[in-house]
């Protein structure tokens, strides 16, 4: 797999853009669970932030996998 990817000329490791790309989804993720969901789903969590960080680091892994695959 590319390390990097070229944007407008500016090389950007493929670890900045996986975690952009798990921002993205997680914050959509939060909405769509708040919206359809329960608005008061962190609370079966014991610590909500800790809850985020790891849906943001399982999305951060999906995304970085899904890079590998696409990119040469």
């Amino acid at each position: 797999m590319n390390e990097e990817i070229n944007i407008a000329g500016v090389f950007v490791p493929t670890f900045v853009f996986a975690c952009v790309c798990a921002l993205g989804l997680g914050v959509a993720l939060s909405a769509a669970l708040k919206r359809f969901v329960s608005p008061d789903i962190k609370s079966f969590a014991w610590h909500p932030a800790l809850f985020d960080f790891a849906i943001f680091v399982i999305l951060v892994y999906i995304s970085y996998a899904i890079l590998g695959t696409l990119l040469p």
